[in-house]
């Protein structure tokens, strides 16, 4: 008897359909969300969230405008592209010496375009521009300057930065970089609040709730294990939050700078966020425990996305300890980055690899949670 349950057990799991039994849990998972009120106001709330907030975000928005000052010394393309840029006041002057003039006043940023500019873009020579940035200025303002440049630089076309861009800083301060700038840091806060509410607490809900409502010993009567119950319950989720964090980025502006890298650190974390809805869904026993647990973790995931605007060096020693253990921190670090434009491999690439080595820890700590106390069991 034992021989033959165990070679039933080896043909359900060779057996050619079961990843459509599992697509077919996890489509029946989200339709039982999508019927769900509860589970239809968590989706909801960071969405309304963002929609109010929209109303108020003039109010947030420096007061001071973003002034740029620009020396083109042949009438180069780029230059008719600094003068087309919204919500900016380019000013054009004669000379090199006009530009660091200016930056002694309002002026954000300097930039002098020398001359055969364009023909040596065409040649592949890589030109040097020169940008000169006011450390006196909004720090907001530096941040706006930064990432517009970058993203008319790779505008240009090629694998690679066609010009070199130099950093000149003026007045001697130290301009702290790189930061987030006003909306910046409306689509930082926003959407982490948007997919650790999803991910987290939602998955954890609909798991515990499967088990105090007596569906989960009736889903376990078919070919199905306890793996891929939680598969589907997941990817459901996993689904529904990655449409989230698309509406939350197009709501708040957030398709600027380098949006790949924004796409993968959304999607990297969403994947941590996944992993830890799964442990918490296996810890809790109720769903009244589910919810006083999920609320505490989600208070502690959303914490970098407040610091958003003070640069780590500034903040006190614990804080920035206490910071760095959390997976998000990394997140909102490669997002200040990569809505900024200045995402490269040598800026971003520890963070990345960080959250991938966080969701794989996470999902090793649910599977051994799961094999140590199944879902039943619970």
């Amino acid at each position: 008897m034992f021989m033959e349950n165990q070679m039933h057990d080896i043909a359900i799991t060779r057996q050619p359909g079961r990843w459509r039994l599992r697509w077919v849990l996890t489509r029946q998972e989200m339709l039982n969300i999508a019927h769900h009120p509860y589970h239809l106001v968590s989706l909801a709330i960071p969405i309304f969230l963002s929609l109010v907030f929209g109303l108020f975000t003039n109010a947030m928005r420096d007061a001071d405008a973003l002034i740029v000052v620009v020396h083109d010394a042949a009438d180069s393309r780029l230059g008719a592209a600094l003068q087309a840029w919204p919500d900016v006041i380019v000013d054009v002057v004669d000379s090199e010496t006009a530009v660091l003039k200016a930056l002694d006043g309002d002026a954000t940023g300097g930039i002098v375009i020398p001359a055969g500019f364009d023909a040596a873009v065409a040649d592949g020579q890589t030109p040097a521009l020169v940008t000169y940035l006011n450390t006196n200025a909004r720090s907001a303002n530096i941040a706006d300057f930064r990432r517009l440049l970058s993203e008319e630089v790779w505008a240009m076309g090629g694998a690679s930065p066609p010009v070199a861009v130099t950093w000149e800083e003026l007045h001697g301060d130290e301009a702290n970089f790189p930061i987030f700038s006003g909306d910046n840091y409306v689509v930082a806060v926003f959407l982490l609040l948007g997919i650790t509410l999803t991910s987290t607490g939602l998955l954890a809900q609909i798991i515990t709730e499967k088990r105090e409502n007596g569906a989960l010993s009736a889903l376990l009567t078919s070919p199905l294990d306890h793996g891929d119950l939680l598969f589907g319950q997941a990817t459901a989720v996993f689904i529904y939050t990655v449409l989230l964090a698309g509406i939350l980025i197009l709501l708040n502006r957030g398709v600027i700078g380098n949006v790949g890298v924004t796409i993968v650190a959304t999607l990297l974390t969403i994947l941590v966020l996944i992993g830890l809805g799964v442990l918490l869904g296996l810890w809790s026993q109720s769903k009244s425990q589910c919810s006083t647990y999920g609320a505490v973790i989600t208070l502690i995931l959303v914490l970098p996305s407040w610091f958003g605007l003070i640069p780590m060096a500034d903040l006190s020693t614990i804080v920035a300890f206490v910071l760095r253990l959390l997976p998000t921190t990394y997140f909102v670090n490669t997002l200040l980055y990569s809505l900024n434009g200045q995402a490269t491999w040598s800026t971003v690439g520890l963070n990345l690899a960080v959250m991938a080595g966080f969701a794989a820890v996470i999902f090793g700590l649910a599977g051994w949670q799961l094999r140590r106390r199944p879902l039943a069991l619970s």
